[in-house]
């Protein structure tokens, strides 16, 4: 479930980027996570199945407007830092 949940989530953020002609990168996972949470849950409790496009809508709106601010002073891009080892590597000598 939870992995079908982030791929959802991912395909949600490549739409909303295709269609505001940026990157896929510019918006933030944890916050395009936060916003399609709160929308959903917020249609889930509104029983008008009339408005759900339009709920929809907003949350796409939403994702456009939270884009990744670039903040002055970094360097280098955002990526996934890699996990620290445990033990150390045992070093050859060729």
């Amino acid at each position: 479930g939870a992995c079908i949940a982030y791929n959802l989530v991912r395909l949600e953020m490549a739409n909303v980027a295709a269609d505001a002609q940026c990157n896929p990168t510019d918006i933030s996972f944890v916050r395009a996570f936060h916003i399609i949470q709160y929308e959903l849950t917020w249609a889930a409790a509104t029983r008008a199945y009339g408005k759900l496009p339009s709920l929809l809508q907003r949350m796409r709106q939403r994702l456009v407007t939270e884009l990744t601010v670039k903040r002055p002073g970094r360097h280098f891009d955002r990526v996934v830092k890699s996990k620290a080892q445990r033990y150390p590597y045992k070093k050859s000598k060729a």
